[in-house]
């Protein structure tokens, strides 16, 4: 491997470029700073921090009354149901456990443009094998559970009635699923429901 010749070696006793030195460097005013600048005085602190046993899982040590719960907004939920037959009960929705009714809003449209009785039923426990007498909207008997009139009256073609204030402070975070039914002395009401999960 050759041997690099310094490049200024060859005139005479002087070592660099007249070039390069000068009595005054005008690009470089201010002195080189002495010590530790802030950047490396910060990873020197970082380092330190990390190799302190106690330090490196603090998320181990906190006991579970430290940790906070994660709190979940409740979701809500809106639908429908429109009564196509008259005079037949028909399991409109149900309210699962830890839930909360908001509203119901029942709304009498209809193609005859007529009144009707419309009435709205409550009851907990299993739906298996379940029979119905209705007659002019109401309902006068039921097997093999027992149905609870929530609320029930006679309404004016295109006439509107919102149950809000009622249901939502009777069913707030049920403790069981609650079924909710609903007859029509004719076909075309509307029924909206509003529930929000636990």
């Amino acid at each position: 491997m050759p041997i690099i010749k310094d490049k200024y070696g060859a005139k005479g006793s002087q070592t660099r470029s007249k070039f390069l030195t000068r009595s005054k460097n005008k690009a470089i005013s201010d002195s080189v700073p002495e010590g530790l600048s802030t950047q490396q005085k910060q990873e020197l602190a970082k380092e330190s921090y990390r190799a302190n046993a106690a330090n490196r899982s603090q998320i181990s040590n906190l006991s579970s009354s430290d940790v906070l719960p994660i709190e979940t907004k409740p979701q809500s939920f809106i639908s429908r149901f429109s009564i196509s037959l008259a005079n037949q009960a028909d399991l409109i929705f149900t309210l699962n456990t830890g839930s909360t009714l908001n509203d119901i809003i029942i709304h009498n449209y209809n193609a005859g443009g007529t009144g009707s009785t419309i009435n709205l039923y409550w009851t907990t426990g299993d739906q298996d094998g379940a029979a119905f007498t209705v007659s002019s909207g109401v309902i006068t008997a039921s097997k093999p559970m027992t149905l609870t009139n929530l609320f029930g009256d006679s309404f004016s073609y295109n006439g509107t009635v919102s149950l809000g204030d009622m249901v939502s402070r009777s069913f707030k975070n049920v403790s069981k699923d609650i079924h909710f039914y609903c007859t029509s002395s004719v076909a075309g009401p509307n029924i909206t429901i509003s529930s929000t999960d636990g």
